[in-house]
């Protein structure tokens, strides 16, 4: 059997698909969205209607995403429909701080924002008020080299350097 290409060890793509055509079964028999279902139906609604569009593009003006490094292609989608040709658009993230790649997230559409906006302006907050200068030091390593890390600094003075333990299970943890 075909092993799931993302990197699931052990799934089978054939029981991935699977699951989900019967997840698209029961919403259709229950005549049920989710969030994705209503993402889809917003994008297509304003691709295929001018009117609605221009009603969106006239209603709002500016908008500001948050965490855009988990921004999945249909919700890019969207923000680029409402937007339009318009430059009136805030984003802020962190590329390497993606957690829901597993729900199609996917950090370049932070890090390709200044080539898509040109005329975009990119702060950079690298200052770092919640943790010392050791703590910053393992985290700049771990990131160096990865596309969008930042090189964080403090005014803190450096704590112990942080360390590794591993455990055999969660009481030997607790």
């Amino acid at each position: 059997a075909a092993q799931q290409p993302h990197g699931l060890p052990g799934v089978e793509l054939t029981a991935l698909v699977d699951l989900q055509r019967a997840y698209e079964k029961v919403k259709d028999q229950r005549r049920q969205l989710d969030f994705e279902d209503v993402l889809l139906a917003c994008a297509g609604m304003l691709e295929s209607e001018p009117r609605v569009l221009a009603a969106v593009r006239e209603q709002y003006r500016h908008f500001t995403v948050d965490e855009f490094q988990d921004v999945s292609p249909v919700q890019h989608r969207l923000l680029e429909l409402w937007v339009g040709e318009r430059g009136d658009v805030c984003v802020v993230g962190d590329a390497s701080q993606t957690v829901y790649s597993f729900a199609g997230a996917d950090p370049r559409y932070l890090l390709d924002f200044p080539t898509r906006h040109p005329e975009a302006r990119v702060v950079r907050l690298e200052r770092n008020y919640r943790s010392d200068a050791a703590v910053l030091r393992v985290a700049n390593a771990l990131m160096r080299g990865r596309p969008g890390a930042l090189e964080l600094v403090s005014d803190e003075p450096p704590g112990p350097t942080p360390t590794v333990t591993a455990f055999a299970d969660d009481a030997a943890e607790a």
